[in-house]
């Protein structure tokens, strides 16, 4: 009889209601492992029950002892009206935490984990399986919904979404190796770059040592984008020669001979996307067979694309010069004398 007594201490019971009880069964501990002991009250504010019995507000203490959790409640979840229940835990020490328990209907017992709320999420019951709710009975739904794109004819899974003309969700056409462009045309991935190089070109003109005259087969964009070498070495233009288009002009003194082996490599009209060039530039700097520190406009980006010359020789990284940033610092025995001309040609990020 006392063991009854004991069980029935932890049974709330709906009376009036016909509604079926879901039953809470579980085993409660602190955090340090010790079983809890001490007060759960559960409080809920007045609700429709499933079955449509009015359930006052009310709250029930529940005595728990060595961590012995056993009560049964009126389900929630499928309450007409919101309804849930708040749990408050307190032993000696006075309140120690609180819950939120909304709680479905179940023949079998549900742990509290089953009913827990997790903090941050809604309470929203669902309605008898007798009531059919319209998208119009819905207060703001149907606007939510217009905002929203609509599955278009062209729809496939698996595909990328394109949007049509008319605001509908499509499947992307085309080979799943072709890559999808921002207008939702899809086609061989990369970008065509024009022609914008023209790479050891001989120049056309009769190399006999009277022939001042060359051409090239295109225009040079920009003009100073030229590297004209004699023999291996570089010319330096406006004193070697004139270009004008694509007329090359040799001055006195540096008229080919015959024998001789002229090469050009230039750029053409066009850009690409994040790089720079320079071309033909004179770094700053004393070229007096003492000096060896000279100075770039800009700083070489990457820096193993710097071409320098002296007096059209070209001169190896490391070994005759070393580059940080901007600054070239010539090695001993390398360092440009009198009369010499340092001319050098790189790339610069933009």
């Amino acid at each position: 009889m006392n063991c009854f007594r004991w069980w029935l201490a932890f049974v709330v019971v709906a009376l009036g209601s016909a509604a079926p009880l879901t039953t809470i069964q579980d085993t409660l501990y602190t955090a340090t492992g010790s079983r809890f002991s001490g007060v759960v009250t559960i409080t809920w504010k007045s609700f429709d029950a499933p079955d449509s019995s009015n359930v006052t507000a009310q709250a029930y203490r529940l005595q728990v002892s060595n961590g012995i959790l056993f009560v049964q409640l009126i389900p929630t979840t499928t309450a007409v009206t919101a309804a849930s229940y708040m749990v408050q835990y307190s032993n000696i020490g006075g309140i120690r935490y609180s819950e939120v328990w909304v709680v479905p209907p179940s023949a079998t017992p549900l742990r509290v984990r089953d009913v827990r709320l997790p903090p941050g999420a809604v309470i929203t019951p669902g309605p008898p399986a007798t009531t059919t709710i319209q998208i119009s009975d819905v207060v703001g739904l149907p606007n939510a919904l217009s905002l929203r794109p609509t599955m278009g004819t062209g729809f496939a899974v698996s595909r990328a979404a394109v949007l049509n003309a008319v605001g509908s969700v499509d499947g992307a056409v085309g080979n799943l190796t072709d890559c999808l462009h921002v207008d939702g045309n899809s086609g061989t991935c990369g970008v065509a770059v024009p022609a914008l190089f023209v790479d050891a070109e001989i120049p056309s003109g009769a190399v006999n040592g009277s022939n001042v005259a060359f051409s090239l087969p295109n225009m040079p964009n920009p003009s100073n984008s030229v590297a004209l070498s004699r023999n291996g070495l570089l010319l330096k233009q406006g004193l070697d020669y004139t270009l004008s288009s694509n007329s090359i002009l040799f001055l006195t003194g540096a008229v080919p001979q015959t024998g001789d082996s002229l090469v050009a490599s230039y750029r053409l009209g066009g850009s690409l996307p994040g790089v720079g060039f320079v071309d033909g530039e004179n770094p700053s700097g004393t070229i007096n067979g003492v000096n060896n520190l000279f100075t770039l406009t800009q700083s070489p980006n990457p820096a193993a694309s710097l071409a320098l010359f002296r007096s059209g020789v070209r001169l190896r990284a490391v070994a005759d010069y070393t580059i940080s940033g901007n600054s070239v610092t010539f090695v001993s025995g390398h360092v440009p004398q009198t009369g010499d001309i340092v001319q050098c040609y790189y790339r610069v990020a933009q």
